[in-house]
């Protein structure tokens, strides 16, 4: 029973990875998050997964591989950027731990102390607020699955030809391996 219930607890948070590398086998379009020179995706992309604009995946528009804008009225975002959105994704859990913790309030920072929601959607992303010196949105954090910096990765929109010869994992491969790489 004990087991059981430990079970359900350590897969639950990569449930929504696994549901993306499902989807993908289905639409032929897989979605990561990685550095360029990585084989292997850091996260699979989900359409609950945000973007540095701070709207889901869902509430952009892919058009091609270099095309992915945001739907969303007044959003100035031409090209989906993944931003890891809770302390998980960075390697955090024991914030949760922490009985005044409130996961809806968690927010990627920059290293000058403001959230990715107070920089800018475009370009290199400068902080917004006034008296900022800030010119370029520094993760403050390290990637769960690589220990690099958000800067350092792209976000990856692929059809199954192009990860093929990337020699990346695509069709069932994607979802039998879904866990992260050791």
């Amino acid at each position: 029973m004990q087991r059981e219930k430990f079970s359900a607890h350590v897969n639950n948070p990569y449930q929504w990875e696994k549901n993306a590398a499902l989807k993908a086998t289905q639409t032929g379009l897989y979605i990561g998050w990685r550095c360029p020179h990585y084989l292997w995706d850091c996260f699979r992309i989900g359409d609950e997964s945000k973007c540095f604009c701070g709207h889901l995946l869902r509430e952009h528009r892919i058009i091609s591989d270099i095309s992915v804008p945001c739907n969303v009225n007044q959003c100035r975002c031409l090209m989906f950027c993944f931003i890891p959105s809770s302390p998980e994704e960075v390697g955090e859990f024991w914030l949760k731990r922490r009985a005044t913790f409130d996961p809806k309030a968690w927010r990627a920072q920059c290293r000058c102390k403001h959230s990715h929601e107070n920089h800018a959607a475009t370009g290199c992303h400068p902080c917004r607020v006034k008296g900022c010196c800030c010119y370029c949105f520094e993760s403050n954090f390290l990637c769960a699955a690589c220990d690099r910096r958000w800067e350092e990765h792209e976000t990856f929109f692929e059809t199954e030809e192009t990860r093929r010869r990337g020699g990346r994992p695509r069709g069932t491969d994607t979802v039998n391996s879904w866990h992260r790489p050791v």
